[in-house]
């Protein structure tokens, strides 16, 4: 349901008792100078080892005020993995959870204050099994291929062998898909997921030999800044500003998650399909289209074998882009669109998957 979350407290909803895990002094922090200071707590070594997980915690000072962010995996802080998913019945237990881990760092806040602390950011996400022989480095290879228009760019770095992790992204709005699985093998600078913990490695280490062909797919919105979030909630019809418990909502991550895919998926679906051999493609096409005249017909068999080419429609964007007048690729878009009307094509069965798991939206257990 939801993964990351930030939080924001205000002077006077915390208590710090003991300085010196800020690498700091009360008397530094009172007396500092500068506009803006900022200083962090965050989980030791030994907790690492241990396997205890907890929030990393940074004081700020912006001129006489004083802020405290606190940064957390939810799912981690109860399951210590995020691959098993909260239900918004779990929020009570997050948030004792997390008072007392806050604790044990020496910050003392009143439950109340967490229920209601304003959120900077937070991550609605989703893990989906994959079925049928289906792999995740598959399905993010024929995901890359979709059409985003200019609202996205595609961060080519985290589009990674060949299939790995897919981002699309702005500064305050990304939507990060990856292989979750095979993001436990990776080290921790390389993983999506930077958090990793010797106890998530050894649950995958179990699952991979409980069941080889273990496959979940990571869908997960990572909306940054209060501008964006309250943007993103008015168009779904939620309240802006939110607090905590405003986010540990069940029906807001889903409509996010949704949101998100069909902005980007849905508009594509002939991209997945499982028709690749351009006579049976050509031959499907004049039997569902009887009087389409013949040149019309090899024109989009060629069109439509162009966009699910390997760099996908995004590739066949920059070609056109390079050697013709700008408004060529309107005119290619709005010829393409016609593709799903005219071209009988059976999806992939990952998609489905996909599409099944953001309907239902059950938290997934192992």
């Amino acid at each position: 349901m939801i993964d990351t979350i930030i939080l924001q407290l205000k002077q006077g909803q915390f208590t710090i008792m003991n300085y010196s895990k800020f690498k700091t002094s009360k008397e530094t922090t009172s007396n500092a100078k500068d506009s803006f200071c900022k200083w962090s707590n965050n989980p030791t070594a030994l907790d690492k080892k241990l396997g205890i997980y907890k929030p990393r915690a940074t004081l700020i000072k912006r001129g006489y005020l004083e802020f405290l962010k606190i940064e957390f995996s939810a799912p981690k802080l109860i399951f210590k993995n995020n691959l098993e998913e909260l239900t918004e019945n779990d929020f009570s237990l997050v948030v004792d959870t997390l008072k007392k881990r806050l604790e044990e760092m020496d910050i003392l806040v009143f439950k109340a204050n967490l229920e209601n602390a304003e959120v900077i950011s937070f991550h609605p996400s989703k893990n989906i099994k994959l079925n049928n022989g289906y792999t995740s480095n598959f399905a993010i290879r024929q995901l890359s291929k979709v059409d985003m228009g200019k609202r996205f760019d595609i961060d080519v770095k985290d589009y990674r062998n060949n299939g790995e992790s897919l981002q699309f992204y702005t500064r305050l709005f990304a939507i990060c898909i990856y292989d979750k699985v095979n993001d436990y093998l990776k080290p921790r600078r390389r993983a999506i997921d930077k958090d990793q913990n010797y106890k998530q490695r050894s649950l995958f280490d179990l699952l991979n030999k409980q069941e080889p062909f273990f496959e979940v797919l990571r869908i997960e919105v990572r909306l940054n800044g209060k501008r964006k979030i309250n943007e993103l909630l008015q168009d779904l019809g939620f309240d802006k500003n939110p607090c905590f418990k405003d986010i540990f909502n069940g029906d807001l991550c889903k409509k996010i998650l949704n949101y998100s895919w069909e902005m980007i998926f849905n508009k594509n679906e002939f991209i997945f399909s499982l028709n690749d051999g351009p006579q049976k493609i050509l031959e499907s096409l004049i039997v569902k289209n009887n009087d389409i005249k013949l040149i019309e017909a090899i024109n989009i068999v060629g069109l439509y074998l162009l966009a699910k080419d390997k760099d996908g429609i995004g590739g066949l964007r920059k070609i056109i882009d390079a050697r013709y007048k700008k408004h060529s690729w309107g005119v290619v878009r709005r010829y393409m669109s016609t593709l799903e009307k005219k071209i009988d094509h059976p999806i992939y069965g990952f998609v489905q998957d996909i599409e099944r798991g953001l309907k239902e939206f059950k938290n997934y257990k192992l």
